[in-house]
């Protein structure tokens, strides 16, 4: 009997280290930083606030394809609609709004700007600087009439320079575009 319970005590005793063993792991699982539940909650907490910012980060590039054939209609239409080819099309116009808003247009200069790295393709920045004079309420009329033109207008400068008998004067910088004829092709 003494050989059978040897045998068993020899069991036993492997099954009670093997137990122990688990026991360690296991309690090394627990006390492992960031193995608790508490732990876990956090961290599954952080990865949803991560996933949430990254949908928000990239919900405008959603239909960017599309977006981006519209933009290419939409400059499309700016080219064709608002920037004229010729120069006698910007000064007509000009000419066209100080008649229909009653005022006076001195010594316009045009001055073409040198293309910037990055600019508009097939078209040339034109400074335009003028002085108005008029009544108060026709050079205001002046101003709104260019800010809405057809065509592309962009003020840039506006200064008061003078007041005479219910007449002001006003410096006036502008900008605006005209399309460069195509480059000629050399054989």
């Amino acid at each position: 009997m003494t050989g059978k319970l040897a045998k068993t005590q020899k069991r036993f005793s492997i099954a009670l280290t093997v137990l122990v063993i688990a026991d360690v792991a296991l309690l090394v699982f627990l006390f492992w930083p960031g193995s608790s539940a508490s732990a876990q909650r956090a961290q599954e907490e952080s990865l949803q606030q991560q996933s949430r910012t990254l949908a928000a980060d990239v919900a405008p590039l959603r239909g960017m394809d599309q977006k981006l054939v519209q933009t290419r209609a939409d400059v499309k239409t700016l080219y064709r609609e608002r920037i004229p080819a010729h120069w006698s099309v910007i000064s007509q116009e000009l000419e066209r709004l100080t008649l229909d808003t009653g005022v006076t247009a001195k010594a316009i200069k045009y001055d073409p700007v040198k293309a910037e790295k990055g600019g508009l393709p097939d078209v040339q920045n034109i400074e335009i600087t003028t002085n108005i004079t008029g009544e108060y309420s026709k050079v205001a009329r002046f101003i709104n009439a260019i800010e809405q033109d057809k065509l592309l207008f962009i003020i840039s400068q506006i200064a008061l320079t003078g007041q005479e008998g219910g007449q002001v004067t006003l410096q006036i910088s502008f900008q605006t575009f005209i399309k460069e004829p195509p480059a000629a092709s050399g054989a």
